[in-house]
């Protein structure tokens, strides 16, 4: 295993970021290899030393896994602007930005986790807008009424995004938000009936 090989460069990020060697963990900010480049992004993090330059630089390399790398972090900061990801041609990239706002309670990103929520065609990305939409229902300063509203849209989706979705409804005291989830107590999906059962206090099959 030589110094060279993608291996060995991550293998020494990360002890860099063990060890707290910010100029060692840097120098593997421009690696060629997309894995070391995320490895060198969280040595920086764990040090302390990651900027928000690193991190917007990372919000666009050209691999989508340092994209998500960098994602990952950001959602524990907010000095770094993640809205425009949710529209990354990378559905991982994507998911991982609606998951971000979320995280940091972006409310500017409403309208757009709402088009994802309703038109993206990974279901992924998807359930992650779904999810951060719940989240954010509580927020100041948010337009609820058009959260409430996708996310009754929402549960004619998939399963998965209907078990985010009555999570996020139980948010509302609105009659809509309520007649869904009693509704959701005979979805035919099992997990969804038990979602709905326990946060009304009620059992299920």
């Amino acid at each position: 295993m030589t110094r060279s090989s993608p291996r060995a460069a991550r293998i020494r990020a990360a002890l860099a970021g063990h060890q707290g060697d910010e100029s060692e963990a840097r120098s593997y900010l421009t690696d060629v290899n997309a894995g070391t480049r995320c490895v060198a992004l969280g040595a920086l993090d764990r040090i302390g030393s990651l900027t928000t330059s690193d991190l917007q630089s990372a919000l666009k390399d050209v691999d989508g896994s340092v994209r998500r790398r960098a994602l990952e972090i950001a959602a524990k900061r907010s000095d770094v602007e993640i809205d425009a990801c949710l529209d990354d041609s990378d559905p991982g990239v994507a998911e991982a930005a609606a998951f971000a706002v979320g995280e940091r309670t972006e409310t500017t990103a409403v309208p757009s986790l709402i088009a994802m929520a309703n038109n993206h065609e990974d279901a992924l990305c998807r359930e992650s807008a779904v999810a951060a939409l719940g989240a954010l229902a509580t927020a100041g300063e948010v337009d609820r009424a058009a959260i409430l509203m996708c996310l009754l849209a929402v549960m004619n989706d998939r399963p998965q995004i209907r078990r985010r979705a009555v999570l996020g409804l139980f948010q509302f005291d609105e009659a809509e938000a309520e007649e869904a989830i009693q509704g959701a107590l005979a979805d035919k999906d099992r997990q969804v009936r038990a979602i709905a059962g326990d946060l009304l206090g009620v059992m299920t099959d």
